[in-house]
């Protein structure tokens, strides 16, 4: 038998290549941070370079080239789109949450302006004493099934009982009674106002004491 043919030695891989793909991937995946351009630029330089390394050494990686040149083209043509969109939406989004804080502001004088009427029932029905406890207005002042939804705080992450009653002398003076809380609400940190209810039963908004700013 002649003698065999040396098995041919399979072609290394172009490690500009490899490199190139890995910073695509980089680059696509932090599209929303502005350092994903970047990846997304060292990605294309590095796929140019690959091709013409692959072709010229006979290295393999061709494909891989292809790939981090279109993921990366793709990345930079889609950043400006995407901030586009983003600063579009800003506004829309910031005016959603304007609204909704809105919402929940007025939720929050409307539960409190009926559990005011109720309380002045209670104390008409009481010697002028308010309850101790905001069980005492179940059924008779208050619809069992209704207390519970008046007292959760309309605020995301609230309390379940939002709102307390402020120990004051009954009768109130009528030279005083429209500066003299009776009922206020419990707002979570991050709320600015809370709800506040006078004697005379005016509803009110005040400064959150507990208020912290982002």
């Amino acid at each position: 038998m002649g003698p065999t043919a040396p098995a041919s030695v399979p072609a290394e891989w172009s490690k500009k290549a490899i490199f190139g793909v890995v910073f695509a991937i980089l680059g696509f995946a932090t599209l929303w941070l502005a350092f994903g351009l970047l990846f997304a630029g060292l990605a294309a330089i590095l796929g140019h370079l690959a091709r013409c390394e692959c072709r010229g050494h006979g290295l393999r990686g061709q494909r891989l080239a292809t790939v981090a040149l279109w993921l990366s083209y793709f990345t930079m043509v889609t950043f400006p789109v995407f901030a586009l969109a983003v600063g579009l939406s800003f506004p829309a989004f910031q005016k959603w949450r304007a609204d909704q804080g809105t919402r929940h502001r007025a939720e929050s004088r409307a539960q409190a302006s009926r559990l005011f009427v109720a309380c002045e029932a209670f104390a008409r029905a009481n010697r002028d004493h308010y309850p101790d406890r905001w069980e005492a207005l179940s059924g008779r002042f208050v619809p069992s099934e209704e207390l519970a939804d008046l007292l959760q705080s309309p605020h995301p992450a609230g309390r379940e009982v939002a709102f307390e009653i402020v120990p004051h002398d009954r009768p109130v003076l009528e030279a005083v009674e429209d500066s003299v809380i009776v009922i206020q609400e419990i707002a979570p940190v991050r709320i600015s106002e809370i709800a506040v209810v006078y004697a005379n039963g005016r509803v009110a908004g005040l400064h959150n004491p507990d208020h912290e700013s982002p």
